[in-house]
Formats: C-alpha cells, sequence, structure tokens
C-alpha cells in the first residue's frame, strides 16, 4: 500500500511538472521565440499564455522596449574637406525576433553591427555637407538622412533603429587651431563684406534722401515766390485803387512827410507862392 501511494504521488509530481511546463507567459512588453531541440518553429510577439511541448521546447524572450545605443565616436572628412569627429547615438528596437535570433542571438551582438551602420551612415551623410552647413543649418537634415542609411543597413538584424542623433561633433585636437584660424578669417570676410554692403545702402539712402530735400526746397521756394509776387500785385493794386478814390492825398502826405525832415524846430518865415510850400496856404 505504501508503494502504491509513492508510485501515486510521483505520477502527480511528474504530470505536476509536465503541466507547469506545458505553459508560458508572454508580458507585454515582450516576445519570444520558441525554440525545439534548438531549431525555431514559432515566433510570439502578443501577450497572453501559450503552450509548449514540455522539455523539447525553449522559449526564448526578448524585450519590446526602446534600447539606446552610444555608438562610438568615428572621425570622417566633410565636404570642405575638414576632419571631423562625430559621437553619435542610436535608438532602436527589436522588431524581428526571428531575425534577430538567427543573425545576432544578443543585444552586445547587434550593438557591434549598429555601429558598422551608425558609422556608415554618419561618413555617407557627412561627404554631402560641410562643417558650417551641420553646425548652423542642416543639422535635422543630417540627422533623418544618417538614421534612413542606419535603418536600411540594420534591418537585415531584425531590428529598426528609430533615431540618430549626434550627440558631440568636435575637431581632432591637430586640427583644431588651423580650423578655428579659417572659420574666423572667414567670418572676418563676411563682417566686411556686411559692413560694406550696408555702408553702400546708407550711402545710397543718404544720396536719396539729399535728391528729396532740394526737390522739396526747391518746391517751396517756388511756391514762396509765387505767393510773394501775388501779395505785391495785390499791394499794387489797392495802392492803386487808394490814389483813384482820395485824389491828391497821397501827394499831400508825401509834402507833409518833407515838411518834417527839412524845417528845422524853429520860427522860419515863408512868402506866399506857389512852390514845394503851397501845401501850407490857408485855403
Amino acid at each position: 500500500m505504501k508503494y502504491k501511494k509513492a508510485i501515486i504521488y510521483a505520477v502527480l509530481l511528474v504530470l505536476l511538472g509536465l503541466s507547469y511546463d506545458s505553459f508560458y507567459v508572454i508580458r507585454q512588453d515582450e516576445q519570444a521565440v520558441i525554440l525545439r531541440l534548438g531549431k525555431i518553429v514559432a515566433t510570439k510577439k502578443s501577450p497572453g499564455i501559450s503552450m509548449k511541448i514540455p522539455f523539447t521546447d525553449t522559449v526564448v524572450r526578448y524585450t519590446k522596449r526602446l534600447i539606446e545605443y552610444d555608438a562610438s565616436p568615428v572621425s570622417v572628412v566633410m565636404a570642405d574637406k575638414k576632419n571631423i569627429i562625430f559621437d553619435s547615438i542610436a535608438i532602436f528596437q527589436i522588431t524581428d525576433p526571428e531575425a534577430f535570433r538567427r543573425r545576432v542571438r544578443t543585444i552586445s551582438a547587434v550593438q557591434q553591427r549598429l555601429d558598422d551602420s551608425v558609422y556608415a551612415a554618419v561618413r555617407a551623410v557627412a561627404g554631402q555637407i560641410t562643417f558650417d552647413d551641420i553646425l548652423f543649418l542642416k543639422r535635422d537634415e543630417a540627422e533623418a538622412e544618417a538614421l534612413r542609411i542606419a535603418a536600411e543597413e540594420s534591418e537585415k538584424y531584425g531590428v529598426t533603429v528609430r533615431t540618430v542623433e549626434f550627440k558631440r561633433l568636435y575637431l581632432p585636437q591637430e586640427n583644431e587651431d588651423a580650423v578655428y584660424r579659417s572659420m574666423e578669417a572667414e567670418r572676418n570676410r563676411m563682417s566686411a563684406q556686411l559692413i560694406s554692403e550696408g555702408r553702400a545702402e546708407a550711402m545710397k539712402l543718404r544720396s536719396a534722401a539729399d535728391r528729396d530735400k532740394v526737390e522739396i526746397l526747391a518746391s517751396a521756394m517756388k511756391e514762396s515766390e509765387e505767393i510773394k509776387g501775388e501779395g505785391d500785385m495785390k499791394a499794387q493794386k489797392l495802392l492803386a485803387d487808394a490814389n483813384r478814390s482820395a485824389a491828391g492825398l497821397y501827394d499831400f502826405m508825401k509834402k507833409l512827410e518833407f515838411y518834417h525832415q527839412v524845417l528845422p524846430g524853429r520860427n522860419v518865415i515863408v512868402t506866399a507862392g506857389d512852390g514845394v510850400f503851397d501845401g501850407m496856404n490857408v485855403p
């Protein structure tokens, strides 16, 4: 009886072990390949519980999360023949677990392959643009092109490169001083050109302003002369009208002014008669 119980317990334990080894769970952030005696027989990307053959099937799990890879700095030649060191990072994701298992198997192995992919991408991009372009104008475009090339290169490994960024760009120590001198000279040349163009434009504007000033003054002088002429004409007309309306008044006023100027301030005997003193005759 004791032996029968022991056998029953043993069978139950075996069945329990078999049932436990017959199921596996894939989490939301996981994917897996199923190996049967070392060969891939299935892939699982959806979360949930699945069955497998005990003792012969092995579940190899891979993450679905984004993985950041800090690529090794590389020195490349730009389109303007400057040597620049690119320090880049890549973010990738395992999207084909079967291809990943067949080609690289591990994260560290695929990172070594990504080094080659990122280097090829950086070298291809660098040959098309200058150092100034990537510093000031076309960095985003260069990163987008590097991403496209790196993604194509790494697709065969079962991964998708999501981002390539140039974390740091710097010059080799032996070239740094020479490049800085060259950049300073170019900046000075551009500055002198801009100053010259600015002065020419300022002179042009001043000339236009002076021309406008002369034209405005000439127009104002002309208008002033016209107004003055009209005023003189009106004054002469008024005098003429006054002379006609009060005949002899003008002569009488002029004689009074003359008397005031020539006669001294004492008694003078004047004989009656015609002449300049006829204005003193008593009517």
